[in-house]
Formats: structure tokens, sequence, C-alpha cells
């Protein structure tokens, strides 16, 4: 069964598939002038660096994601929300 929706915390990172993964590098609030931010480290056939906000779209293989939502994820720790649409 297909993974549709990954939650991460900052710092950790999952297996998307055998040899794709995505990992939560680090995570910022929004504020009044500013969207929420995430850094995600991806890893499928090479490897690479993103910078997202909500809504925003991003390819791991031949698999479409989307950053769904920045959220509180523990003392101190942000996390983020994460969904397979394609």
């Amino acid at each position: 069964m297909a993974i549709e929706e990954i939650g991460l915390k900052q710092g950790t990172q999952t297996y998307i598939d055998k040899e794709m993964k995505i990992g939560l590098v680090g995570a910022r609030k929004g504020n009044n002038d500013r969207p929420p931010e995430v850094a995600l480290y991806v890893k499928d056939d090479r490897e690479r660096d993103l910078i997202l906000r909500p809504g925003d779209t991003f390819l791991v293989g031949n698999q479409t994601w989307r950053l769904e939502r920045v959220d509180e994820a523990g003392v101190d720790k942000l996390g983020a929300v994460f969904a397979r649409i394609e």
C-alpha cells in the first residue's frame, strides 16, 4: 500500500520507498509578513535540498508530494505534514 501522508519532526527523516527518502532539516512558523517555510532534504536517484512553503509541490522519484502544513511537534520543535498527490 502506498503512503499517502507523512508527518516529520525537525531533524528526522523517513523512507518513502526502498531507495527514496525525505528529511526535515528545518522549519519556521509563519508570522505577519512571512509564510511558514521548511528546508527539506530529498534523496531519490539524486540528492537535493529544497525550501518549501505550504502548497508547494516536489518530486520524489516519480511521485508528486505537497507540503500541507507546518505544525508544533513537541516542546520547542516544529514538524511538517506532506501529502502524496500523484
